[in-house]
């Protein structure tokens, strides 16, 4: 049945669309999960020189038929992938458009690095969206894994304790098989009142990543 259908056949019953759409949001995961917590991450050791650092996230792309992160794992280690331009920021939302910086709309891997930089301790809660699937590690912590192929879908948030202000490595996997794709990384930090995505100025990479 369409969507339109759905919604007339349930006003039909007196419902409102207000809930229609409410229970859309919940099927996508849209925050009604309870928090997870996670182990506290280990800063780079040494940090980085800020001279050293370049503006944005690195990213290596690979171009098959990816299904699941192992895949992806899988495919690496046998191809080096070629380099792509820096993600400034991950707030991606690309509809049936090319897949971040690649020259691809489906079929694409993506394996992200670089540092965030958490400028105060206290306590961090993350979330990430991603379409399709998505593996989130910041300093030696696996965060979150929604390994399998999925629609726009949020992890329920993400609580670390950071006793160190610096810079801490950050790692994803991500691919998109085909149709829409996002990817989206948002973080609430210390002191601040909810959500944001995670700004250009907190992600840098060094050159040889």
């Amino acid at each position: 049945m369409s969507r339109a259908r759905a919604v007339i056949a349930l006003a039909g019953l007196g419902l409102s669309l207000a809930c229609v759409i409410a229970s859309d949001a919940t099927a996508q995961g849209a925050g009604d999960a309870s928090p997870v917590m996670l182990p506290s991450p280990a800063p780079a050791t040494p940090q980085p020189e800020a001279a050293a650092l370049k503006d944005g996230l690195a990213v290596r792309y690979y171009f098959n038929r990816f299904t699941h992160i192992a895949g992806l794992e899988d495919w690496m280690r046998a191809d080096d992938g070629m380099p792509g331009k820096p993600l400034p920021m991950l707030d991606y939302d690309m509809g049936i458009g090319n897949v971040l910086t690649s020259s691809a709309s489906d079929l694409v891997g993506a394996h992200i690095t670089g540092s965030i930089h958490l400028a105060d301790t206290g306590t961090y809660t993350f979330r990430i969206i991603s379409n399709d699937g998505v593996r989130l590690s910041i300093g030696g912590v696996k965060m979150h894994e929604d390994p399998e192929i999925h629609p726009d879908t949020a992890s329920p948030p993400l609580v670390m304790q950071v006793s160190e202000a610096g810079w801490y490595p950050l790692d994803i996997l991500y691919y998109e098989k085909k149709g829409t794709a996002a990817l989206k990384l948002a973080w609430q930090s210390p002191g601040s009142a909810g959500f944001e995505p995670v700004p250009a100025s907190a992600l840098k990479h060094q050159q040889a990543e």
